[in-house]
């Protein structure tokens, strides 16, 4: 019978080079600077819709005028 060798890795030669791990670098975010920014977003978004709102009301308002006007 015969007998497995069992194989060992060197993982500083180069022959192995596919088994070499590659370092993960967790990109974590702070919580806090996290919340800040969508807090940010919020408030923009906010800010952006009444302002659309108040601008098509306003033209909606011209609108009419002119219709009745005329």
């Amino acid at each position: 019978m015969k007998t497995k060798n069992q194989t060992t890795y060197d993982l500083s030669s180069d022959q192995f080079i596919h088994l070499k791990r590659r370092d993960s670098v967790l990109h974590r975010v702070d919580i806090n600077d996290l919340n800040k920014r969508l807090n940010e977003t919020r408030k923009s978004n906010f800010y952006t819709t009444t302002f659309n709102v108040l601008f098509s009301t306003c033209c909606l308002i011209i609108l009419t005028y002119i219709g009745f006007k005329f």
